[in-house]
C-alpha cells in the first residue's frame, strides 16, 4: 500500500507551475489579490504551546471543551489553556512521538503515538488513564462517547476500545486500495453508532457494542485507468447534525446522508481531502484545487465559489460569526463573507503554514501554526 502525502501534492503543484528554466506556466499557486478590508480582525492572545507539527505532516489539532482549549505537539507536550486569555492551566510531557490528536470528551483526552499506541489522559491535570497498542498507524484523533473509544488506522481498520481501561472490544477491517491519501477521517462515536469513512469511498455505521454493521453507503466510485485517477478516499471528518451526516471524498462527492439508514439526501460532485464546516444552513469546503465553496446544507445547491486561491493548498475552513476562515500553505488566514464568498480580511499567521484545522468557540477563532504558536482572533464589523 502506498500513501500520497501532502509533500507530494505540494511538490506536484510547484513542478507543474514552473518549467526547468523557471518560467511561469499558469499552473503555479495563484497570487493573492489585494482588497479593502471590511472587518476588524483582532488578536485576542497568542501563546507558544510546544514544538508544533514537526516534519511528518501531522495535523495535531487543538480541542475545545468548555472554557479550556487543549493542545499537543509532535514531541508529546500536552497543554491545557484557558481559552479566554491563553493562561496555562497545566501541562504534561508524554514520553512518545505523537501522530494524532488531541480530542476531548467525557472527561478524557485522547492522542495517538507514531507507533500506533492510543493514550488516554484525564482532562483534569492530565494524569494518564491507560495506553493501548494497536496494529496500524494512527493519523486521526480517537473519539469517545464515554463508554467506547473509536480509533481508525491507516491499514483500513476501525477499532472499538473500552473507554475505562483501553481493552479492545472489536475491530473491523476494510482493506484499502493500492494507493491512498496519507491520513484518515476521525470516527464519530455516539451511544447508538460509530460512523467511519474509508479510503475506498465507503461510509459505514457500526454498532458500538459489538461491531455489527448497521449500514454502509458508497459515496464515490473509482474511475479512470491509473491508481491515481481511481483514488476516492474519504479523508474529511464526517459532520453529524441532528439526523444528517455530511461527508466528502477526494475525486468524488460532497454528500448528505440519513443518519439512521445511510440513504442519500443529496450529493454533488466535489474533490477534497479537508474537513468541512457547517454553520446554520451553510456547508463550506475547500476543494483539492483550491476553491472555497458554499452549499445549501438542506438541498446541496451550490451557493458560491471563490476561485481566487487556486493551487494554494487550502486547509479546512472554519466559521466564526458570519465569516468563513481558511488557511493556505504560506500560513495566510483568509476571511470571507459567508453569504457571498468575498474577501473581508487576511492575516499572516505562520510562514511555515497551518496544517491543523482551526477551531472556534463561536466568538473566537483559534489558529495553531506549524511552529507551535496558538493565536486567538476575534472578528467584528468595521
Amino acid at each position: 500500500m502506498r500513501y500520497l502525502n501532502w509533500i507530494v501534492l505540494i511538490g506536484a503543484i510547484f513542478l507543474s507551475g514552473c518549467s526547468i528554466f523557471g518560467k511561469k506556466t499558469g499552473n503555479e499557486p495563484m497570487e493573492l489579490v489585494k482588497f479593502d478590508e471590511t472587518v476588524k480582525v483582532k488578536k485576542v492572545w497568542s501563546r507558544g504551546v510546544g514544538a508544533g507539527q514537526g516534519d511528518g505532516f501531522t495535523r495535531l489539532t487543538p480541542s475545545i471543551n468548555g472554557d479550556v482549549i487543549y493542545t499537543v505537539d509532535h514531541k508529546g507536550l500536552v497543554n491545557a489553556l484557558d481559552r479566554t486569555n491563553g493562561k496555562k492551566l497545566w501541562d504534561k510531557k508524554l514520553r512518545a512521538s505523537i501522530s494524532a490528536g488531541i480530542s476531548s470528551d467525557e472527561g478524557m483526552l485522547l492522542v495517538a503515538t507514531a507507533n500506533g499506541e492510543v493514550i488516554a489522559l484525564s482532562q483534569e491535570g492530565g494524569s494518564e488513564l491507560w495506553r493501548k497498542q494497536l496494529n496500524g498507524e494512527i493519523l486521526a484523533a480517537p473519539a469517545t462517547n464515554g463508554e467506547v473509544v473509536g480509533v481508525q488506522t491507516m491499514n483500513g481498520r476501525i477499532y472499538a476500545l473500552n473507554a475505562k481501561d483501553g481493552e479492545e472490544l472489536w475491530f473491523y477491517e476494510n482493506p484499502p486500495p493500492v494507493l491512498t491519501l496519507r491520513g484518515t477521517p476521525a470516527p464519530i462515536v455516539t451511544s447508538n453508532a460509530i460512523y467511519a469513512g474509508f479510503s475506498n469511498g465507503r461510509l459505514m455505521a457500526f454498532n458500538p457494542d459489538n461491531g455489527s454493521i448497521l449500514w454502509e453507503q458508497r459515496l464515490a466510485l473509482p474511475q479512470g485507468r491509473s491508481e491515481l485517477d481511481r483514488m476516492v478516499d474519504i479523508r474529511a471528518n464526517p459532520i453529524l447534525r441532528d439526523g444528517t451526516l455530511y461527508v466528502a471524498s477526494y475525486q468524488g462527492k460532497v454528500s448528505a446522508v440519513a443518519r439512521g439508514t445511510g440513504s442519500s439526501i443529496w450529493a454533488q460532485d466535489a474533490s477534497t481531502s479537508e474537513n468541512l464546516a457547517l454553520a446554520g444552513n451553510n456547508l463550506f469546503l475547500s476543494t483539492a484545487g483550491g476553491k472555497l465553496a458554499s452549499y445549501d446544507a438542506t438541498t446541496g445547491e451550490l451557493r458560491w465559489e471563490n476561485e481566487q486561491l487556486l493551487r494554494r493548498v487550502l486547509n479546512s475552513p472554519q466559521t466564526i460569526d458570519g465569516y468563513v476562515a481558511v488557511s493556505d500553505y504560506k500560513g495566510f488566514v483568509h476571511f470571507v463573507d459567508q453569504s457571498t464568498g468575498e474577501f473581508v480580511a487576511r492575516r499572516k499567521v505562520d510562514k511555515k503554514g497551518v496544517y491543523a484545522q482551526m477551531q472556534t468557540d463561536g466568538d473566537v477563532l483559534y489558529v495553531l501554526g506549524n511552529r507551535g504558536k496558538l493565536t486567538a482572533f476575534s472578528v467584528s464589523a468595521d
